[in-house]
């Protein structure tokens, strides 16, 4: 029974960032002239829907995960290659609607549009809590301290308060978490204020070892602390704005050097989860009702969709801008048969990564507890 609830709060969950994400795309489309023949919740055969004044199909489909726009002229729902039978007996004019007949600066505005609603969303969310209900937010204090870890055996204890992990300030307790983590040293290097005073305690981790899915082992340092539960912290209107600012460029900057660190060979894809992973997320959250760190997770997760959907691979919105983009600097259409095997590797490299970040999820499941709260720290 718990099973199903995790996946029916991941379903809604995730349906709600997907909807915000394709309503970009019809949008844009519609503003730019294009027909947009399908709005559709889900994938695959129709479930129930409605047709709108014009001519836009909305439904739901049987799958509920994803979701897609399909305008005129479109011969797949990632609007990669053109469905030239679909125009066939228009008029001229009736073909001018067609996404195939936009310029390419049209084009990459519409394919840009799904990846910055995600980005809209996620700063009003921000902005509206902070201005009415309070950010959950973690001040770097640590509240417990595993017994015989290297931070009991240095004689941190509860209550202190991180200011410096390697020189660097932190702000919240997630930077403490990122400065162990990130740190080249052999020793980390923590300043904290301790009843008024500051004191300096040079730590040496322990490396955490767990088993990968596909052999080998991952390595994590940890030194035994956590934090305590979340505040939640109202700001005002100008503060809430320059926070909500802050918290989508924090984040855009901190997913490049996650994907910089991956393709660099300095970060294992074994650490990356997918929709297991995010579906227990998704259900716990709901069954602690803590209302707070649910909503931050559908601001995670509509920064990530957004960001990832920006990267150049012909199946995403970053492939058709990128298309768009060499069509208009050479000035005439890239070859379609090209562009259809380009498409089928890239679609075999997701289905790949989505495999592996499921097995990933299901060996490590036992070890999936709040990684939201991680996203807040």
């Amino acid at each position: 029974m718990a099973f199903v609830y995790y996946i029916l709060s991941f379903f809604i969950i995730i349906n709600i960032i997907v909807f915000v994400h394709e309503y970009g795309h019809f949008l844009a489309a519609r503003k730019m002239g294009v027909k947009v023949s399908t709005f559709s919740i889900g994938m695959g055969p129709e479930i129930f829907g409605w047709t709108d004044k014009l001519g836009t199909r909305w439904c739901f489909s049987a799958f509920p995960i994803g979701g897609y726009v399909m305008m005129l002229g479109d011969g797949d729902i990632s609007s990669t290659t053109e469905n030239k039978k679909s125009l066939e007996g228009l008029t001229e004019e009736e073909k001018k609607h067609s996404f195939y007949a936009k310029s390419n600066w049209a084009k990459m505005w519409i394919a840009f549009c799904g990846p910055l609603f995600n980005y809209i969303y996620a700063f009003v969310v921000i902005f509206i809590m902070s201005l009415f209900y309070g950010l959950p937010t973690y001040p770097p204090v640590i509240h417990d301290i595993k017994d015989g870890s290297p931070a009991a055996e240095v004689g941190l204890k509860p209550g202190d308060k991180v200011l410096f992990v390697d020189g660097k300030k932190v702000n919240q307790f997630r930077d403490i978490n990122l400065g162990i983590v990130f740190s080249e040293n052999e020793t980390i290097n923590f300043i904290i204020e301790r009843n008024g005073e500051l004191k300096k305690f040079s730590i040496k981790p322990d490396i955490q070892e767990t088993k990968k899915p596909f052999g080998g082992y991952k390595k994590k340092k940890v030194i035994g602390i956590a934090s305590g539960e979340p505040e939640l912290v109202k700001k005002g209107f100008f503060e809430s704005f320059l926070v909500a600012l802050d918290k989508c460029w924090d984040a855009t900057v901190e997913m490049f050097s996650v994907f910089g660190r991956l393709f660099s060979g300095k970060a294992s894809i074994d650490n990356f989860g997918g929709i297991v992973q995010m579906s227990k997320v998704a259900g716990d959250l709901s069954q602690s009702g803590n209302f707070a760190l649910l909503i931050m997770f559908t601001v995670m997760l509509s920064l990530n969709l957004g960001f990832i959907n920006l990267f150049p691979l012909p199946v995403l919105d970053g492939g058709r801008i990128f298309i768009c983009f060499i069509e208009q600097l050479l000035g005439k259409k890239l070859n379609e048969k090209f562009q259809e095997y380009i498409m089928i590797v890239c679609m075999i490299f997701l289905i790949f990564l989505m495999l592996v970040t499921t097995v990933n999820d299901i060996l490590n499941i036992k070890s999936v507890g709040k990684f939201i709260s991680d996203f807040m720290r």
